[in-house]
């Protein structure tokens, strides 16, 4: 799955707000078929967002879906979920209060049959796991290596949310104010790192009027590794596109980090001073990463710097 530095969800029971989804600047849109949507209203959402999707999709916008609940849901409203949406337009599902990674294997074996059945690509509807629930932040590592089709996590340890109420924590603030949430947000990422998930996702953020709070929680995830922010309000995009993004700086500084090294390389060296700093061959590694998220956003910034031409290895 692309890198994405906002996610914004879209109620999948608002035909006007489906219709206007790409207006919003999100690089994603997340058509949510679960919190937001009353259970009465579930089959007329699940329509609308079958008939917007390719809609919305061919204006030039990312589209997830959220589904409901999870796998057993004894309504079965997993199952018609997903086979309402799943088209070559759908970029990923959003599967929200797993547990275990047998949850994420029967998924992907009912993805993987809509899939061969209807001629779509194998594989090619990604999974976003929201990790809400505490059998889910235990197994994050689990859940994320139970098929390869999961390409990210969402880490919601804020105010109000699912976690919380899992967790039962009091919730003192965003960002570093919120020592509660710190190691609940740090654990899911070293999982999900560790499972070879490269762009996990923070947020979202309750407080729509509150955006110095918006910020500070945007700003502490991006300094702890999360690459991306998962909004509930269309003004929050901005703000997550903002934070999210690399700079024009940050990547002349890895431009050269790299530079650096290839030479050094080339002079048979593995180590060299850099502006001060001692540097050596694990740093192309961390160049390259910062370098392939920017090239991933070229189109959407004014970066001042062409990364077309630029080859990255793994």
């Amino acid at each position: 799955m692309r890198p994405a530095r906002s996610l914004l969800f879209i109620p999948g029971n608002r035909e006007s707000w489906l219709e206007s989804a790409h207006t919003h600047n999100a690089d994603v849109v997340i058509f949510d078929l679960e919190d937001s949507v009353p259970p009465e209203e579930t089959d007329e959402a699940r329509e609308l967002v079958s008939n917007y999707l390719a809609e919305v999709h061919g204006n030039g916008q990312r589209v997830c879906v959220r589904i409901n609940g999870h796998p057993n849901d004894p309504e079965e409203f997993t199952a018609q979920d997903i086979e309402a949406i799943m088209c070559e337009e759908l970029e990923a599902i959003v599967v929200p209060k797993l547990r275990h990674p047998e949850d994420v294997e029967q998924l992907d074996t009912v993805m993987t049959h809509i899939e061969r059945r209807d001629g779509l690509e194998e594989n090619g509807v990604s999974l976003i796991l929201a990790i809400e629930t505490a059998l889910g932040m235990k197994n994050v590592y689990e859940l994320c290596a139970a098929a390869d089709r999961v390409g990210s996590i969402s880490c919601g340890a804020v105010k109000g949310t699912d976690t919380n109420h899992a967790l039962g924590f009091e919730w003192t603030g965003p960002g570093r104010k919120g020592l509660e949430t710190l190691h609940l947000r740090q654990k899911a990422l070293l999982d999900a790192r560790a499972a070879g998930i490269e762009d996990p996702l923070a947020g979202t953020y309750v407080d729509i009027e509150d955006i110095d709070g918006l910020r500070e929680d945007m700003q502490f995830s991006r300094e702890m590794g999360y690459t991306g922010y998962v909004v509930i309000h269309p003004t929050h995009v901005e703000h997550a596109n903002e934070i999210f993004a690399p700079d024009a700086d940050e990547i002349r500084y890895w431009l050269d980090v790299r530079k650096a090294l290839i030479d050094a390389q080339a002079e048979g060296k593995r180590a060299v001073r850099f502006e001060g700093e001692m540097i050596d061959t694990a740093n192309i590694k961390t160049a390259n990463r910062y370098l392939r998220r920017a090239k991933a956003y070229q189109d959407d910034l004014d970066l001042a710097v062409d990364l077309s031409g630029l080859e990255l290895e793994e």
